[in-house]
């Protein structure tokens, strides 16, 4: 084998095992939990009508340039009351948008929710029960953060009722579903009228997630799912997935390493055996050129 398509080939291998291994690392029963006597808080910018916004804690600098249907990533707070003020991005000395004070449980995660009203925006406060959902199954719920919709009921379409009768701007339960793919059409509730279809939206096992009904910035409605469990071992992450209709919730891993089992440890060695002979014959090469 000459030595091109040696490390050609050495390479290639090196990469499509690391990528396995990425593929099928598996997930922890559930986000690992916050330190004693602390939580989890983020915050959601579910306003269309105000632009990217800076949001402080207690005074101090929290999440950064959050724009319309983001999140911000979960950040540790103690346990008890929290001071937050959410200015347009980049005018810390600006007048506040919003001026609230919420709870973090302990052990627990709370969604600081920014949305739409008469007079501008408002908070909504938004009570993230983070938690494993059954083998094989995601827990789901439904934000209704469009102002100008009624009551709404989500539904398989041709399959089961999903949650009946959501009020702006309240939050749902969490619901364990079946992983897979649906279908699924926002109607007003209890009319067959439906006001939005969902095409494609896919959960994984193991995926906790929250489906925001929001308006689009054309007017219509639209949804912003966001992941509110990483399902790894490891702090929660929060993100919006996707934009628009056609819908994937996928866990996005954190920074830190899953656990991996021994299998997907010996393919992982393997892959980095390769890239490392990968590099060390360039280098011999080099140093012989």
């Amino acid at each position: 084998m000459t030595g091109k398509r040696f490390t050609t080939r050495m390479l290639t291998t090196a990469f499509v095992l690391a990528a396995s291994t990425a593929l099928v690392a598996p997930v922890a029963d559930a986000a690992a939990a916050p330190a004693p006597g602390s939580g989890w808080a983020r915050f959601g910018h579910f306003a269309p009508s105000q632009s990217a916004v800076d949001v402080f804690v207690d005074g101090a600098p929290f999440a950064d340039n959050i724009s319309y249907k983001s999140v911000s990533t979960y950040k540790p707070l103690t346990a008890g009351l929290h001071h937050f003020e959410v200015k347009p991005s980049g005018q810390p000395e600006a007048q506040d948008l919003i001026d609230v004070q919420t709870g973090v449980p302990g052990g627990g995660a709370v969604t600081v929710g920014a949305v739409t009203t008469r007079d501008g925006i408002a908070p909504q406060i938004y009570d993230d029960a983070l938690t494993s959902p059954p083998n094989g199954e995601a827990l789901v719920r439904f934000i209704h953060a469009s102002p100008g919709v009624s009551a709404v009921d989500v539904q398989v379409d041709g399959g089961p009722l999903l949650a009946s009768g959501v009020p702006y701007p309240s939050a749902t339960d969490y619901t364990a579903i079946p992983a897979g793919r649906y279908n699924v059409d926002v109607r007003a509730a209890g009319t067959a009228d439906v006001l939005l279809h969902i095409n494609g939206w896919s959960v994984s096992p193991g995926a906790q997630a929250s489906i925001v009904i929001i308006d689009g910035l054309d007017g219509k409605l639209d949804v912003a799912p966001i992941q509110d469990s990483s399902a790894v071992a490891v702090a929660p992450v929060g993100g919006v997935q996707t934009d628009g209709g056609d819908m994937t919730l996928l866990m996005r891993p954190s920074s830190s390493l899953p656990t991996l089992t021994l299998l997907e440890g010996l393919l992982f060695a393997v892959a980095t055996v390769g890239v490392g002979a990968f590099v060390r014959r360039r280098r011999a090469v080099s140093r012989t050129s």
